[in-house]
């Protein structure tokens, strides 16, 4: 499946790295070992930042001036792993979705990148990394209509279906899903850290997610 940026992120002067990392998964509650390492990574992360605001980690720094450049207000449209990020320093527990979900969540908040877990069955044709255009919107999970004017979204041939702010429900990840697309969303920052993501994506998702 071929991926295609907008070239408009190059002419804002964005670094741009988008990983796509394909997985067979065996989709259900997680265990106590992962709920463990999801514990472990939210303690880490609130020793990292020492009381500081999420705003202030430089990766999820750089994805909110890639949203300002883009014309949203990152403070109104925070891109998900900052949202992550704000709820542990808060003091309240990662979400607890399913194995797959988790996992993602739990990368996110350990690398500070927004993070898409999607049930390829439902993603059709080529993908495009693109700016949402005036009055696109989907439903997106937990959140209803979101107003994707001026944010960086994924689409295929159906539309939008993902974003670093928030996803649809046209292809989130559920008990039936069996062929995973995850994706990395590197905005504004070095192809280093992607790929630091994307290894930690291999382990974690293999270990916690890979049928029996």
């Amino acid at each position: 499946m071929t991926l295609k940026i907008d070239e408009k992120f190059s002419k804002l002067g964005l670094e741009t790295h988008i990983g796509i990392l394909d997985f067979e998964v065996e989709v259900g509650p997680s265990g106590p070992a992962l709920l463990a390492a999801m514990e472990d990574g939210a303690e880490t992360r609130m020793n990292e930042l020492l009381g500081e605001a999420a705003s202030t980690d430089p990766v999820i720094a750089g994805v909110r001036a890639a949203f300002k450049s883009l014309g949203k207000d990152p403070s109104r449209y925070r891109p998900s792993s900052e949202a992550l990020t704000r709820r542990v320093l808060s003091g309240k527990a990662l979400y607890h979705v399913n194995n797959v979900v988790d996992s993602g969540n739990l990368i996110s908040l350990m690398t500070g990148l927004p993070i898409g877990c999607y049930d390829a069955a439902w993603i059709k044709g080529p993908i495009e990394f693109r700016v949402g255009m005036p009055g696109e919107t989907y439903d997106g999970i937990g959140r209803g209509d979101v107003n994707l004017e001026n944010l960086p979204v994924l689409a295929d041939t159906s539309g939008a279906f993902g974003s670093p702010f928030s996803d649809s429900g046209r292809t989130a990840v559920g008990d039936r899903t069996k062929n995973l697309k995850f994706v990395i969303y590197g905005l504004n920052v070095d192809v280093a850290h992607v790929e630091a993501a994307a290894e930690m994506a291999d382990m974690i998702i293999s270990r916690f997610c890979a049928p029996d």
